[in-house]
């Protein structure tokens, strides 16, 4: 039975809810407290993107928060924030407080994480906190939404409308796809994948995938890279992110990897458009904003 997707406050939502097609996006808050060039970049993107994915201290960097950042793209109109909830550095206690925070201040748009760990990032000496995996946070965002209770039962005063995303790596393997279907009994809404590089082997593993989705949509990840030193880097350092030995060819052989980085991401993001049933391509940001734009309108997705 396919899931009714009902609500009202999101308009990412509404937009799947309807079958056409998204285009998200990542931005990263600054590592500073200035917000002015964040509200540029957001500003730039919102005529190619449908809604904005704020990261979450990625690569377990500290930057101001993804709830801030939603808080302030929430204060300028015709922006669509998505929240990562990350859990790895929070317990249960932080996580329903972050929910609730986000709730108050109308962010209804979650994609939850399990995260980096603190070993791969600028302060290995802190201690990853494991209270609560992403499944089990899901659940719990799906209980303040659907039944209107705290972990401990007690009643949540108010209403929490969340539009709760999910994270898969298609190719995590058999291990993976059983990660995916607890998440998605846990509650999720809808599910973004890891960077796709790989299309043909996407292809069949969204085949393979779909009816165990129940009509969910699924953003199908594409990395926007701008340089071989940082595809290097993510691909030695975070889970689920594997560039091919092609792609770093090709930017290492461009006198203009940006721009290089920019074609390839709309080369995969058109093979992916043409997937029957896919929800949408979510842009990846390992680059720049600039190289971010000119990826999406080289991809024809969006603009002109």
């Amino acid at each position: 039975m396919e899931k009714s997707l009902s609500f009202p406050s999101s308009r990412l939502a509404a937009k799947l809810r309807a079958g056409s097609f998204a285009v998200t996006c990542d931005l990263h808050p600054p590592r500073g407290i200035n917000l002015e060039n964040f509200c540029r970049e957001a500003t730039l993107l919102r005529e190619w993107a449908d809604a904005l994915f704020v990261t979450e201290s990625p690569g377990a960097r500290p930057r101001v928060s993804s709830l801030a950042a939603c808080i302030r793209l929430r204060q300028a109109e015709g922006l669509e924030p998505v929240l990562q909830v990350v859990c790895i550095r929070s317990n249960r206690v932080a996580l329903q407080s972050e929910l609730l925070g986000a709730a108050a201040w109308g962010i209804s748009n979650l994609l939850v994480l399990g995260g980096d760990s603190a070993a791969l990032g600028s302060c290995p000496q802190a201690e990853d906190v494991r209270c609560m995996d992403s499944t089990a946070c899901i659940a719990m965002a799906r209980d303040m939404r659907d039944v209107g209770r705290l972990v401990d039962g007690s009643p949540l005063r108010g209403s929490a409308p969340f539009f709760v995303g999910a994270a898969v790596d298609p190719g995590g393997g058999q291990e993976e796809a059983d990660r995916l279907r607890a998440k998605l009994e846990a509650g999720a809404d809808f599910v973004v994948t890891q960077p796709v590089c790989d299309g043909g082997g996407f292809a069949s593993w969204w085949e393979r995938v779909r009816p165990l989705l129940g009509g969910r949509p699924l953003l199908a990840g594409v990395l926007v890279l701008g340089d071989p030193r940082t595809a290097r880097y993510l691909t030695r350092n975070l889970p689920g992110v594997r560039v091919p030995r092609t792609v770093l060819e090709r930017l290492e052989a461009s006198s203009r990897p940006a721009a290089e980085g920019a074609a390839m991401a709309a080369e995969t993001a058109r093979a992916l458009r043409d997937l029957p049933g896919l929800g949408g391509v979510h842009f990846m940001n390992a680059c720049g904003v600039e190289t971010l734009i000119e990826a999406i309108r080289k991809s024809g997705l969006r603009g002109a």
